[in-house]
């Protein structure tokens, strides 16, 4: 592992079990965890990674130093980095606030890591740009509402390879009348035969058959 510092902004800390404002802290812990679960052992072949919502890179990092140990392995790390958490959504303005920034405390944070490729850009026209068939790992953790995580999971899913890895942040996401599980569970159903599912909890994972 790399040893580094990371320029962070003080975070939210609500109980997920009353409201469900994000716990960046607990969400690094929760995708740690799952890496463990899902590769056992440390993936050493070439891997191509995707990062739906990167922020300031805390997540990046964890996933670049446990997935990204082959010298030909990338992680794409998709975010427009706007000073909004979703622009132009009030019901996502609550985090507002800490996303001012944000761009150059990922840049500052990921600047020695080398495999980590910055894509400032929407998840909706970012996501088409890359090669189908060619992921092995996505982890979705942008936009939480159920529109865009849905749309988020049917744009990643084709350009996944066979036995590839999406993992959905927030599964259990609630706030402001919005479920992130309406927008996933929706993916799950029409996509139902296409995926093995691994683990469901606050996270959930899926692998592609």
């Amino acid at each position: 592992m790399n040893n580094y510092n990371l320029q962070k902004k003080n975070f939210f800390t609500i109980n997920k079990k009353s409201d469900s404002i994000i716990n960046v802290k607990n969400s690094t812990d929760n995708l740690s965890n799952s890496l463990k679960l899902l590769y056992p052992i440390i993936p050493q072949s070439k891997m191509i990674c995707v990062e739906v919502g990167s922020f300031e890179g805390e997540g990046s990092i964890i996933i670049n130093n446990y997935l990204c140990n082959n010298n030909d392995s990338k992680l794409y790390c998709i975010d427009p980095f706007d000073d909004e958490y979703v622009k132009g959504n009030e019901k996502m303005s609550f985090w507002d606030s800490e996303c001012k920034g944000q761009l150059d405390r990922f840049r500052n944070n990921t600047k020695n890591f080398s495999k980590i490729i910055e894509c400032k850009e929407i998840s909706d026209t970012m996501i088409p740009k890359l090669e189908e068939n060619n992921i092995d790992f996505a982890y979705i953790d942008g936009d939480h509402s159920p529109e865009q995580v849905y749309k988020d999971a049917v744009n990643i899913f084709k350009k996944m390879k066979i036995g590839g890895i999406i993992l959905f942040d927030d599964y259990l996401w609630e706030i402001n009348g919005m479920k992130t599980k309406i927008g996933i569970d929706k993916f799950l159903d029409e996509y139902i035969g296409k995926y093995k599912l691994l683990f469901k909890n606050y996270q959930l994972a899926i692998s592609i058959i």
